[in-house]
C-alpha cells in the first residue's frame, strides 16, 4: 500500500520537496506495521517547537511548527463568548467509532489497520443525518482511541485509516458532512504515552497529531481530550497547559475540554479546561457549581454530561449511572456480544435530571456499528429521544413514587436504604441485606393512587423471580409477576388503585439491588 501523505496543510516544505514526494509515492511502499515514522521535536528558545517527521527509510515526510509560547486560560465569567457558544449546543452525539467495533473491546489494543477496521457499508452522511434528525447540534468523533488507530491521513503513523480496507480520511469526511448539515464538528483524541501503550517519544507524537487535527480541516470548534491526568496515560514530559496552548494558538475560538473522567464534576481533576464534565455521571444533587478556584484564580466552567445510549453486560464502573454501559455500538454477527440500545424513556430520565442539576449540554455516546452504519433500532432510539427532549408533550411523566415514604426488608448499609430507589437519582440505589437472595421494597403514597405501569432499573441482573404487589387492607395481592428484571424492565397491568405497592423479590443470585423503582398512572 502506498503511504499517501501529500502534506497540503501547514507543512513547512523540506529540501527537494518534490523529489521527496515522488520518492514517498514511488518507493515508500509495503512497509510493515512496525516500520513507523520517526517523530522528533526540536524545542526553540522562544517557547515554540518544531516537529520533524521522517519515514523508516529516511524519507522526509513533514515538519510542523507549533506555537506554545503564548499562554491561555479558561473563561472567568458566564458572558464569555466560548461559554455562550457551548451552552447553545445543548445536545450532541459522541460518535464513538474506531477499531473497537471490530475488536469488541471498549479499551482496544490491537494495531493492525487492515484486520482491525473493515466497515462494509460506511456512510458518514447517514451518521450526521441521524443525529440531526435527533435534534442534536454538535458531534464529537473518536479520531484516536486507545488502540492508536487514527481516522485521518497522518504523517506520524501508518496505523491509520489510509492503510486499512477503507482508504478515506474519515475525519475530513466527517467534518465536511457536519458542515454541510449544520452540525458543529468536534474531535476526540485519547492522550497516552506512559504506562498505557508506553512510548518514550509520546510528547512529540501527541503534539504533531493534535496539530494535524487542528490545522487540516478548517477551524475545529471543539476538542475533547481524554485521560490527561490519569496515572500512566499522558506523557510525563507534556503538560495539559502546553496542549491547551498549542490548540488555542491555532484557533483561540476552539473549546478545549480535558476529560474529568468518571465523577460528578465536584472536583476539578484536569486543568486548564474550558468545560468540566461528568462521564456517565450527572452533576451532584445540589447542582453544578460553575465557578471554580484553581491556583488562587476563579474560572467559570460549564458542565457537559456524557451518558451512553448502549448497554452490554452487567459491569458497573465506579459511579456510573447504570451497569453495562457501553460507549461503542457493537453489531451482531461478530465473535463478541452485541450491544442493545437503551429505551428512550430511560435515557430521557437521566438527561432530564442532568439538565435540572445544571448541565449545560449532554453528549450522548452513540455510533454506527461495524458495518459503518447506524442500525435501524439505534436510529429509532435517537429520533424518539430527540422528540422527547424537544417537545414536552411527548416526554414520559415523572414517577408518582418519587420522594414517597419507603421501606424494605433490609439493606446492605445505611447508604443503600430503601429511599434510594425512590429518589429520582439514577446514581443511587437500594441494596438488600448482606448474605440474602431475596427481599422486598415498599413504597407508601400516603393516599390511594391509580397505577398501571412500573419501571424497574436493577443492578447486576440478579433477580430470578419477583412479583409486583399492592395492599388491600392487610392483604397483599399480585398486580403482575415475572422472572428477570435487568437494567430496565417495564411492566404494564390493569389500573389498580392502592396506597401501598411492593416489589417482592423471592429469588435472586445474590443480594438484590435496585437503582430506581418507578410507578406511573399509565
Amino acid at each position: 500500500m502506498l503511504i499517501r501523505h501529500l502534506f497540503l496543510f501547514e507543512v513547512i516544505p523540506m529540501k527537494s520537496c518534490f523529489a521527496n514526494i515522488i520518492f514517498v509515492l514511488g518507493m515508500c511502499v509495503s512497509l510493515s506495521p512496525a516500520a513507523e515514522p520517526t517523530v522528533k521535536e526540536v524545542r526553540q528558545r522562544d517557547g515554540n517547537s518544531v516537529i520533524e517527521i521522517t519515514a523508516a527509510d529516511g524519507c522526509e515526510l513533514a515538519s510542523y511548527t507549533i506555537d506554545m509560547a503564548r499562554h491561555h486560560h479558561p473563561a472567568t465569567g458566564p458572558d464569555d463568548k466560548l461559554v455562550e457558544k457551548f451552552r447553545s449546543w445543548k445536545f450532541g452525539a459522541f460518535l464513538c467509532f474506531n477499531s473497537n467495533q471490530y475488536s469488541g473491546a471498549e479499551f482496544c489494543t490491537s494495531k493492525d489497520p487492515v484486520k482491525d477496521f473493515q466497515p462494509t457499508a460506511l456512510d458518514v452522511r447517514q451518521w450526521i443525518k441521524t443525529i440531526k434528525d435527533a435534534g442534536m447540534t454538535y458531534a464529537v468523533l473518536t479520531a484516536r482511541h486507545t488502540s492508536e488507530f487514527l481516522l485521518w491521513d497522518s504523517a506520524t503513523s501508518r496505523i491509520n485509516v489510509m492503510n486499512s480496507a477503507v482508504k478515506m480520511d474519515l475525519v475530513k469526511e466527517y467534518v465536511d458532512e457536519c458542515r454541510k448539515q449544520g452540525i458543529e464538528p468536534g474531535i476526540y483524541y485519547c492522550l497516552w504515552g506512559s504506562g498505557w501503550r508506553p512510548n518514550p517519544n509520546a510528547r512529540a507524537i501527541i503534539l504533531a497529531q493534535l496539530h494535524e487535527l487542528a490545522t487540516r480541516y478548517g477551524k475545529i470548534p471543539y476538542f475533547w481530550l481524554d485521560m490527561p491526568h490519569h496515572v500512566g496515560w499522558l506523557a510525563k514530559d507534556l503538560s495539559q497547559q502546553e496542549i491547551y496552548d498549542a490548540l488555542k494558538n491555532v484557533n483561540p475560538d476552539s473549546i478545549v475540554m480535558f476529560n474529568n473522567t468518571i465523577g460528578d464534576g465536584s472536583v476539578v481533576k484536569a486543568f486548564p479546561t474550558d468545560v468540566i464534565n461528568g462521564e456517565m455521571c450527572s452533576p451532584p444533587a445540589k447542582g453544578h457549581e460553575p465557578y471554580r478556584v484553581v491556583d488562587g484564580k476563579r474560572y467559570y466552567l460549564p458542565f457537559e454530561y456524557e451518558p451512553c445510549s448502549q448497554r452490554r453486560g452487567t459491569q458497573l464502573n465506579g459511579q456510573w449511572d447504570f451497569a453495562g454501559a457501553a460507549w461503542f455500538t457493537y453489531g451482531s454477527g461478530k465473535h463478541f456480544e452485541a450491544s442493545t440500545p437503551l429505551p428512550p424513556a430511560f435515557l430521557y430520565q437521566r438527561i432530564r435530571i442532568a439538565y435540572k442539576r445544571g448541565a449545560n449540554s449532554v453528549l450522548l455516546a452513540c455510533a454506527p456499528d461495524h458495518t459503518g452504519l447506524f442500525r435501524k433500532e439505534d436510529v429509532v432510539q435517537l429520533v424518539e429521544l430527540g422528540r422527547m427532549l424537544n417537545d414536552p408533550s411527548l416526554a414520559p411523566p415523572e414517577s408518582l413514587a418519587a420522594g414517597c415514604k419507603a421501606s424494605s426488608s433490609g439493606n446492605w448499609n445505611p447508604g443503600y436504604a430503601a429511599d434510594k430507589a425512590f429518589d429520582d437519582n439514577p446514581a443511587t440505589r437500594w441494596a438488600g441485606a448482606k448474605d440474602t437472595k431475596s427481599g422486598w421494597l415498599e413504597v407508601d403514597f400516603g393516599k390511594s393512587a391509580m397505577i398501571s405501569k412500573a419501571v424497574i432499573n436493577e443492578g447486576w441482573d440478579r433477580v430470578r423471580k419477583f412479583s409486583l404487589q399492592y395492599k388491600v387492607g392487610e392483604e397483599w395481592r399480585n398486580a403482575t409477576e415475572g422472572t428477570t428484571i435487568g437494567a430496565n424492565r417495564e411492566l404494564t397491568f390493569k389500573p389498580i388503585s392502592a396506597r401501598v405497592f411492593c416489589l417482592n423479590i423471592t429469588e435472586a443470585t445474590d443480594a438484590p439491588t435496585i437503582w430506581e423503582f418507578q410507578l406511573f398512572e399509565k
